[in-house]
């Protein structure tokens, strides 16, 4: 049985800034920076990342048959919010590896805000 799940998210994403800064035109004059692209318009990093936790949470099974261990994985997801790559970077056990890449296989994310997103799970089973 699993007692608690410990998420702990590392991404390497850039923080993104706004585009309310500004920028020298010709003769002084100031004009706001362009906009973002639209890949930039959606959701926030953080929000982003909350509803990611929330996803994988939901995916990850109560009941685990696998006995204590954990595992951690690398994984990226598109721009359409899809897990196209996860990799087991260390695992307790062969069943553990395969918990984990199951939970992470399926997994149907918002669209990252910068188009694609690298992100490593590690997943503690008790």
């Amino acid at each position: 049985m699993m007692k608690r799940i410990t998420l702990a998210l590392l991404c390497g994403l850039p923080f993104l800034c706004g585009a309310a800064a500004a920028v020298e035109g010709k003769a002084g004059e100031t004009k706001p920076a362009a906009a973002p692209p639209a890949a930039f318009s959606g959701l926030s990093q953080s929000k982003f990342l909350g509803l990611l936790y929330s996803e994988i949470a939901k995916r990850t099974p109560m009941n685990n048959t696998s006995g204590p261990g954990s595992a951690t994985a690398n994984f990226h997801i598109d721009a359409a919010g899809r897990v196209d790559k996860v990799t087991i970077a260390r695992s307790s056990s062969a069943k553990h590896a395969e918990l984990v890449r199951k939970i992470l296989t399926g997994l149907q994310a918002p669209p990252p805000p910068a188009g694609s997103f690298e992100g490593s799970q590690t997943f503690n089973f008790h």
